[in-house]
């Protein structure tokens, strides 16, 4: 018996061992498992903020196409007079600055050099500066734009489109538009426009 005794100690001692490393593997587990979810469960926030983004530039596609609604029933026209309240206030002055120098001019030959540096100067650091460039959204179609023919708005990059206008046979522009999103809406930040022959 007095043999059996330190034997029996020493499997109990061997079993209790055995047990704790058992409990630190299943702890072990535990531990990986929550890692797992932790990790998933970032994932999942960043899918969420993800598809918001999406949905915001998909809705930026949405609102450019509402701005060829008409309201004479013609299938697709542009009014000249939201042109200002759809664009943010320093992309409509620039708009007006490239206007005064690089569109119908009141400008002598003498002005238009110091015209030229002060809007350099004011814009150079905030868009790409224009010459002989349409200064006006979506060029416009001479100013009749209640009977475009087709639009079509493709997303080109988050909250940038390009902007398809078919005003006739014989004219065709194409934008490319950046939008910056203003309480729950959108206004245009930048517009890019060339003619298409």
């Amino acid at each position: 018996m007095k043999k059996a005794l330190p034997l029996l100690l020493i499997f109990l001692f061997l079993s209790c061992s055995e047990s704790k490393s058992g409990v630190t593997k299943t702890f072990d587990n535990a531990q990986e498992i929550t890692n797992d979810l932790g990790d998933n469960l970032t994932k999942m926030d960043s899918l969420k903020e993800h598809n918001e983004l999406v949905q915001i530039t998909d809705t930026g596609k949405e609102w450019l196409e509402n701005l060829f609604k008409c309201r004479n029933g013609n299938k697709y026209c542009f009014y000249l007079d939201q042109e200002e309240k759809i664009c943010t206030e320093r992309f409509y002055q620039f708009m007006m600055d490239s206007e005064r120098i690089y569109g119908a001019t009141n400008l002598s030959e003498e002005e238009i050099p110091t015209a030229e540096k002060k809007y350099k100067e004011k814009w150079q650091k905030i868009y790409p500066l224009r010459k002989d460039m349409e200064p006006w959204l979506f060029g416009r179609g001479q100013d009749d734009m209640e009977n475009i023919r087709d639009i079509k708005v493709e997303k080109i990059a988050d909250l940038k489109y390009r902007v398809f206008v078919d005003y006739d046979e014989d004219y065709k522009t194409i934008s490319e538009i950046t939008l910056v999103p203003n309480n729950g809406s959108f206004l245009i930040d930048y517009s890019d426009t060339e003619f298409l022959k």
